[in-house]
């Protein structure tokens, strides 16, 4: 769950840093989706950021402002991540390009029907937020989750 390349559905590249998440390792892993050199499309799939205190708008407005200069399309998942895609649209990312889903499984169905040959899909969250699920969703062989994937232990399934 700390940047590991998996081969999704339809031709499609999924970085899985679900392990966790905090405001810095957000921001450098939207960095790293938009340095990378290869892919036709990237897409930012960011949950809630939990344990933030005082901190929590601010630093989801400013993660959504840095997912407008590094992806075409921003899925936003939880209810502080409305704050990630209040911060990219205050940005110019157009609300078209932006969308919000509760939960991780929703943020996997909205993907679905979208996913495009070379695209390049970031997925990140804090723990609680259980992106690893949308990641599983997404993969080509969603068998080998428990090999591939963070969370995938028996008392972690059943949450």
């Amino acid at each position: 769950g700390r940047v590991r390349l998996i081969a999704g559905l339809n031709g499609s590249i999924l970085i899985d840093d679900t392990y966790n998440s905090s405001p810095a390792a957000c921001e450098a892993g939207l960095k790293m989706l938009k340095e990378i050199p290869f892919g036709k499309r990237k897409i930012a799939i960011v949950g809630d950021m939990l344990e933030l205190g005082k901190h929590t708008v601010d630093a989801h407005l400013e993660v959504g402002r840095m997912a407008k200069k590094c992806a075409q399309l921003l899925i936003t998942v939880g209810m502080r991540a409305k704050d990630i895609a209040a911060g990219a649209i205050e940005v110019g990312m157009s609300e078209k390009k932006v969308m919000h889903v509760d939960d991780a499984s929703a943020a996997a169905e909205a993907m679905l029907g979208q996913i495009k040959p070379g695209d390049v899909i970031y997925i990140k969250g804090s723990q609680g937020m259980r992106m690893e699920n949308t990641v599983k969703a997404l993969m080509l062989e969603p068998e080998r989750a428990p090999e591939l994937l963070v969370r995938q232990e028996q008392e972690w399934t059943k949450r």
